[in-house]
């Protein structure tokens, strides 16, 4: 398939697909992004490609140099990370699981191989290239906060429930605002 040239605002989703016959047309599926609303809620079954489309809605956002903010407490979306413009084996090698690659009978090498090729061709059936790929890379900036880990970005709710450096007696109003909005998103937080 060839990919559609790039064109600001039109999100690239793939091709459109015939259930009768059970084959991809060259006809490419584009969603004009001024569609899309400030919030997003994606929910569905277990295995409906849920997290394949929003990577491919936040890529093509991120090419667009759209912010976004992403809460993802399942972790999927953090495969955003994971692009490799050469697709090669090593670019996957520290990813790869030793039992996946045992239960196929292969060595963690023999995998990432495999792996790799198998990306390649699956990027390349769709049109998206390593050039592509790299322009993502040199577009997009992420950051991933860890709660509690130092995986990626500490973030530490507790640090911010420090009294305030100032003097009651100065600052009395501003404070008691700080209080009030502090109990009030705890108390959100256990449901009262």
């Amino acid at each position: 398939m060839q990919l559609p040239p790039e064109k600001l605002g039109s999100f690239y989703l793939g091709a459109e697909y015939d259930l009768a016959t059970r084959t991809l047309s060259e006809n490419a599926v584009n969603y004009d992004a001024r569609d899309l609303t400030t919030h997003a809620v994606c929910v569905g079954m277990t295995g409906s490609g849920k997290t394949g489309l929003c990577i491919g809605l936040l890529e093509e956002a991120a090419l667009d140099k759209v912010p976004a903010i992403l809460l993802d407490p399942k972790g999927d979306i953090t495969n955003l990370l994971l692009q490799f413009p050469e697709m090669e084996p090593d670019d996957f090698r520290p990813w790869i699981n030793a039992d996946d690659a045992r239960r196929k009978g292969k060595t963690i090498d023999e995998f990432a191989v495999s792996t790799a090729d198998q990306w390649r061709k699956g990027l390349g059936d769709w049109g998206i290239t390593g050039e592509r790929i790299r322009l993502l890379n040199e577009t997009t900036d992420y950051t991933i906060y860890t709660p509690g880990s130092d995986a990626g970005m500490p973030i530490s709710i507790l640090s911010s429930l420090a009294a305030p450096k100032l003097s009651f007696d100065t600052h009395a109003e501003l404070i008691r605002d700080r209080i009030s909005g502090t109990v009030a998103a705890l108390l959100g937080l256990v449901g009262v």
